[in-house]
């Protein structure tokens, strides 16, 4: 399977994504915050709007995959070394001694079900009791030797495609750490993928600060700079590590790699969430944080080069930074508008995270209408799409949207939204097509 992704806005031809099951149904109140969620989902709504997420990048002209088939058929392909060292990783992980022996057992299908919905104690033979098993029901009467993965469905995060390969991440956050193995071993080990892995050694035995990367952090800018933000979930550590240990190493046209460094807040938990690419000349983003430098409110920025090390930028802004890469006719789009209020009101709901289908045309939650009131203002049209309208409705309201300059792509997601991230953080392009270099 070709990897290329060399900009966040090239059409997009291949994207991985996961439909929310089973998993965000074993979530119940009482695991919020230790599943990173501020509130239980209805199961059906949530998978019902992320279909309609898939229906409408698929009829834009992309392949969705699904990671669920894609670890079935890692797992039935896999070697079985390859097998069993995913196995007693994903254990070591959970904290469940004793677990290994039993899980290598299990037919294959059964185990890619198991490893994403979570996995009850008494579905596993033999495994003798253990103190964490005892620990485990004494504490919150939970029975999962394996718990669910609900925060799966953010496919953005795990593992990250930059240009011709896909980098494997590390979960800042103990719920998500089963979540890069689980999605490089399916890129690698299904037939219809086998992709090529970077960033992969094991660092387990390294401190956090030098192992935490998420792919909400990072936007391939061009093929010459890519834009990582520091924050609470991506270390400046890691950054740099990544640069230097694979960046700049494996892609000779990259020349910069971009640290913008966050604040530990959850409603900024990833770069994403405050900025994306949305057109050529054209960045949505949270106006308070990417606008202002030095004395003035906004986000410091680092540069890493390839040739000349670290440096400090303290007089430049983020969008300063995007103008000296990508030119100086690049605008940014408020989200939420000029109105400080709404600003931050549909920061919060995910308006600032959208996805690109192309050049121009994005995907939006119809919540954000004063972003989608701003975004008109720059000739941006809205379709608005719902599933109950007819599927032939919804196809031809997509292809006339996609004949138009500039359309955002809007559903409800009423669901999806109180999950805490938009269509960038669910869907993990693959594929885009190259941009054609600006005329002179």
């Amino acid at each position: 399977m070709d990897i290329e992704i060399a900009s966040e806005i090239g059409r997009l031809r291949r994207v991985l994504v996961h439909r929310p099951g089973p998993e965000i149904v074993r979530m119940t109140q009482h695991d919020l915050d230790r599943m990173l969620f501020d509130d239980i989902l209805a199961p059906d709504e949530t998978a019902i709007e992320h279909e309609l997420l898939s229906e409408i990048m698929q009829q834009a002209g992309a392949s969705v995959l699904e990671l669920g088939d894609l670890l079935r058929s890692a797992l039935v392909a896999a070697p079985d070394d390859a097998h069993r060292s995913l196995v007693e990783r994903v254990c070591e992980l959970a904290g469940v001694p004793g677990v290994p022996e039993a899980l290598v057992r299990w037919p294959r299908e059964d185990l890619a079900r198991g490893l994403v919905e979570g996995i009850y104690w008494e579905e596993l033979e033999g495994v003798p009791l253990s103190l964490a098993h005892l620990r485990a029901d004494a504490i919150s009467g939970r029975r999962f030797a394996l718990p669910p993965l609900p925060n799966l469905m953010f496919m953005r995060d795990p593992c990250i495609a930059i240009y011709d390969r896909v980098v494997m991440g590390r979960m800042a956050t103990l719920a998500r750490s089963r979540e890069p193995w689980l999605v490089s071993f399916a890129l690698s080990h299904a037939p219809q993928a086998g992709v090529q892995l970077s960033f992969v050694a094991n660092d387990a035995d390294r401190s956090r600060q030098c192992r935490s990367l998420e792919g909400g952090d990072v936007l391939v800018l061009s093929p010459r700079a890519v834009m990582i933000g520091a924050s609470m979930r991506t270390t400046a550590q890691t950054i740099e590590r990544l640069a230097r240990e694979a960046l700049f190493p494996q892609h000779p046209e990259l020349q910069r790699v971009y640290a913008v460094m966050m604040p530990e807040a959850r409603s900024v938990m990833h770069l994403d969430t405050i900025l994306t690419h949305v057109d050529r000349d054209l960045f949505l983003g949270h106006e308070p944080l990417l606008i202002g430098a030095g004395e003035r409110a906004g986000l410091t920025v680092a540069r890493l080069s390839r040739d000349h090390g670290v440096e400090a930028l303290p007089s430049a802004s983020v969008l300063d930074v995007l103008r000296d890469e990508l030119g100086a006719s690049i605008q940014l789009v408020p989200c939420g508008g000029d109105d400080p209020l709404h600003q931050e009101r549909e920061q919060w709901t995910d308006g600032a995270n959208a996805v690109a289908l192309g050049p121009g045309q994005i995907i939006l939650y119809a919540r954000n209408t004063h972003t989608i009131r701003t975004l008109a203002q720059h000739g941006f049209e809205e379709v608005r799409l719902s599933v109950v309208q007819p599927p032939e409705l919804r196809r031809e309201l997509v292809a006339a949207g996609l004949g138009r300059p500039r359309t955002i792509f809007s559903f409800s997601g009423s669901e999806l939204s109180r999950a805490r991230g938009g269509g960038r953080c669910l869907t993990m392009p693959l594929l885009r097509d190259p941009l054609p270099e600006p005329s002179a």
